[in-house]
């Protein structure tokens, strides 16, 4: 049954796409031109897209049956009489995309329908994964799988956004304060921010918004530079992060892109320096200023092994939550609630009254961590960690991060 595409800036580009793909002609490379951001045709040129877009029309008619997305991003399934695909796509700011993807649809998920089945179906992943529920200020209800530390992509911007409250309450820095985008601090996607020309100004609570709604990782290094990093080494202590030592020093997304897939010679300096903070940081010293081809992301092996990622057991992103709910009854930290529910990451249903929620990926990397309160019982924190040698096992997130939905489930339940 076709879906209808909903008129938002993706959703336009969706349209677009869909004419292209059920064409009869060669899609034209002026616009492509049009169509595509200049930073996406870095990395596919126009002539390599009319090449992708001629093998899809081999398969026309295409429709779309599934469309699930915000204003700015969707994914979309769509089929014809011989394959069925999962269309992702993005737009920029200004309504260009700058990411598109055809993929095999994910998997149909079976949730769980109790503690047992969770604990089953963690331990048949075929990545290693840990799931824990835990009562904020009291017991852990339910624990599956690995609960040792373990990396956990952008969730380390809580830790940021603690920071940013602690320098506000210490009136080092307002909520109103301008912060500006420029080459020392502008990343690599996710976000919009480093789309941005040198010279933009964004407000603190705008660029904590991006940092968490749309993981802004520009928006992330700009905080960062504006409270310091020793600031957010403080944050991650004062919140309740049992081994600290393991995120010093305390990386910028900018550097972690470099060290990720940007540099082979520094990345193994970084990991012959583990346990080493200062060797670490004379590491990321030597970085070069900007950031690394983006292109040579697609063939990056997994970096958590070698100590490139930001790592917490699901007790300290439990910690987090809780300092960061508790600093939302201060002054200083009033938006801090609003910050964190704007993206709830996934639907979980009437029985929540509230939904806070950072998310964090990178390659062979897929974690989530919800707050969630009730008008019943005391509030949860659930918490999904999951890495792996081989980052195709977990190209599908919904087969790890549905778990949460499954325990809020089975806790409404009971």
């Amino acid at each position: 049954m076709p879906v209808e595409i909903p008129a938002t800036p993706v959703g336009d580009q969706v349209r677009w796409v869909m004419d292209e793909i059920n064409g009869d002609e060669a899609t034209d490379a002026d616009d492509i031109q049009t169509h595509f951001d200049d930073a996406a045709l870095e990395q596919l040129p126009p002539a390599q897209l009319q090449e992708v877009f001629a093998q899809m029309q081999a398969a026309a008619p295409w429709t779309a049956v599934g469309y699930d997305g915000v204003e700015t991003e969707a994914r979309v399934t769509i089929e014809s009489a011989q394959v069925s695909y999962d269309m992702s796509i993005s737009v920029t700011p200004d309504a260009r995309i700058q990411m598109l993807l055809f993929s095999p649809p994910q998997p149909e998920r079976t949730p769980a329908a109790s503690w047992d089945e969770l604990t089953q179906q963690i331990d048949a992943a075929a990545f290693t994964a840990g799931v824990q529920v835990r009562e904020v200020g009291g017991e852990v209800l339910y624990e599956g799988g690995d609960q040792a530390i373990g990396p956990v992509g952008s969730i380390f911007k809580l830790w940021v956004l603690g920071a940013v409250v602690d320098a506000i309450g210490a009136e080092r820095l307002a909520w109103d304060d301008e912060l500006v985008v420029d080459a020392a601090v502008r990343s690599l996607p996710s976000g919009e921010l480093q789309d941005r020309p040198d010279g933009t100004k964004v407000t603190v609570r705008e660029a904590a918004d991006k940092m968490i709604a749309i993981s802004d990782n520009t928006a992330t290094d700009m905080l960062v530079r504006a409270v310091g990093r020793d600031a957010v080494e403080a944050a991650m202590v004062s919140m309740g992060h049992s081994d600290p030592e393991a995120n010093l020093p305390f990386a910028t997304t900018r550097e972690f892109f470099w060290l990720l897939f940007g540099d082979a010679g520094l990345r193994e300096l970084w990991t012959g320096a583990a346990g080493d903070p200062d060797a670490r940081r004379s590491v990321l010293e030597r970085l070069p200023a900007g950031v690394p081809d983006l292109a040579a992301a697609s063939t990056a092996q997994p970096g958590w092994p070698d100590g490139i990622d930001w790592f917490a057991a699901p007790d300290d992103l439990a910690a987090a939550h809780a300092a960061l709910q508790d600093r939302a009854q201060t002054p200083a930290g009033a938006p801090v609630r609003d910050i964190l529910s704007a993206n709830p990451g996934l639907e979980f249903g009437d029985e929540w009254t509230y939904v806070a929620f950072k998310g964090g990926s990178s390659v062979g990397v897929l974690a989530g961590s919800w707050y969630l309160e009730r008008e019943s019982g005391a509030p949860v924190v659930i918490t999904v960690l999951a890495r792996a040698d081989d980052a195709t096992t977990l190209a599908h997130p919904e087969a790890a991060l549905g778990w949460a939905q499954d325990a809020a489930a089975i806790l409404a339940g009971s």
